[in-house]
């Protein structure tokens, strides 16, 4: 049977959730909603307590991250019985067919494990700028025939990209099954790109369908915040891609961790030099730890 749950994980999610859940509940397509709510302190839980639609929530005492919150509701979601789980941010707002048409795209599609409609700016007038970088150079249309694209009915045949992150991801349960959940190791940010570089290694694609969007409401990105977050994730992440053999692995992250830092220390000088110690010693005191982590990856589910 298939079944559909949006999961969503929250966190101080106030000025951003009740506009999400609007969204969701008009959907053309029926599907369930869980949040999973990492210990807010704002008013987000009385938010989502005044809708009537049934939504289960699952409030956890402690902040477990992006990855560790979506765990329990993927669990959850693969012990009640879904065949599909969408991953949605808590300040995206999803157009009224986009589940529809990701369904319909990943069933008619199974290879594709992964399937992301457009991602649109806050005004809903371009692709977020985090989106086009990551997908620019498979699918990169005027601004204009996109969005005039956009209000076609038709499913267009999904496109292969290499990633694309995670804000609104369509997956199987049967991929999951295969691939696992997010890893720990990535507490938030590098979690998505961890496991779709897993899900590739198990043999399934990562595709973008572009007759589907959601609007990601998020501002726009500090550079120097940005540079800190590669600094803390991409390197682990290049260290642990199971697709490549470890000696490459190694050597494109360290080599990443040091063009990295770089950027850093020239715009903050060695304050977070504690920062690259910590992550450095992954290529060094701890790479046994890494070693274990990509066998245990290597396994799946």
């Amino acid at each position: 049977m298939i079944r559909v749950v949006t999961i969503i994980v929250t966190y101080n999610g106030s000025p951003w959730i009740k506009k999400c859940l609007e969204h969701l509940i008009q959907s053309a397509e029926i599907s369930d909603i869980m949040i999973v709510d990492n210990n807010s302190i704002d008013n987000t839980i009385e938010i989502i307590e005044s809708f009537n639609e049934k939504i289960e929530l699952i409030r956890i005492t402690s902040n477990l991250g992006f990855g560790g919150a979506n765990n329990i509701g993927i669990q959850r979601a693969l012990e009640t019985g879904y065949s599909h789980i969408f991953l949605l941010n808590q300040d995206a707002y999803v157009q009224k067919d986009c589940i529809s048409k990701l369904l319909s795209t990943a069933l008619k599609y199974p290879q594709y494990g992964i399937i992301s409609p457009i991602q649109l700016n806050p005004t809903g007038t371009g692709m977020d700028e985090v989106f086009n970088n990551q997908i620019g150079k498979y699918y990169s249309p005027d601004p204009d025939k996109l969005l005039k694209a956009l209000q076609k009915k038709y499913i267009a045949d999904v496109i292969e990209v290499k990633f694309v992150g995670a804000a609104a991801w369509m997956l199987s349960s049967e991929l999951i099954k295969k691939v696992g959940l997010f890893h720990p190791v990535f507490f938030h940010y590098g979690e998505d790109n961890n496991f779709a570089a897993r899900a590739q290694y198990f043999g399934y694609k990562i595709g973008i369908q572009v007759r589907a969007a959601m609007i990601h409401d998020r501002k726009t990105r500090d550079k120097f915040k940005f540079f800190l977050t590669k600094l803390r994730t991409f390197p682990l992440h290049q260290l642990l891609d199971i697709r490549k053999p470890l000696p490459i692995a190694w050597m494109i992250g360290y080599h990443q961790l040091r063009h990295t830092w770089r950027k850093v220390q020239k715009a903050s000088g060695n304050k977070n030099e504690n920062l690259f110690l910590e992550i450095r010693k992954w290529f060094f005191a701890d790479l046994k730890k890494a070693k274990a982590i990509r066998k245990d990856l290597k396994k799946g589910f």
